[in-house]
């Protein structure tokens, strides 16, 4: 095992379960991954851990506020 491989076993094994699904996710992405992550993807990920934003709204709401329609969807 690897000096780094050691390091992640580590820190798994000391994350509480409501913080180890997350991370066994984290780790599947990554291995399914084809590419590396970039700054962008770690940016994203970084807005999306910081909103706490509770709003929730249907995708077809989120279609209609931006005026498009399905149909032109699946058509391009």
């Amino acid at each position: 095992m690897s000096g780094m491989q050691a390091t992640a076993v580590e820190y798994i094994q000391r994350l509480p379960n409501d913080k180890l699904a997350s991370a066994v996710d984290y780790l599947r992405f990554l291995y399914q991954q084809d590419y590396p992550l970039d700054q962008f993807d770690y940016e994203l990920a970084k807005r999306a851990d910081e909103d706490t934003d509770t709003e929730i709204i249907s995708f077809d709401e989120l279609l209609q506020g931006l005026g498009i329609h399905h149909e032109e969807l699946q058509a391009n």
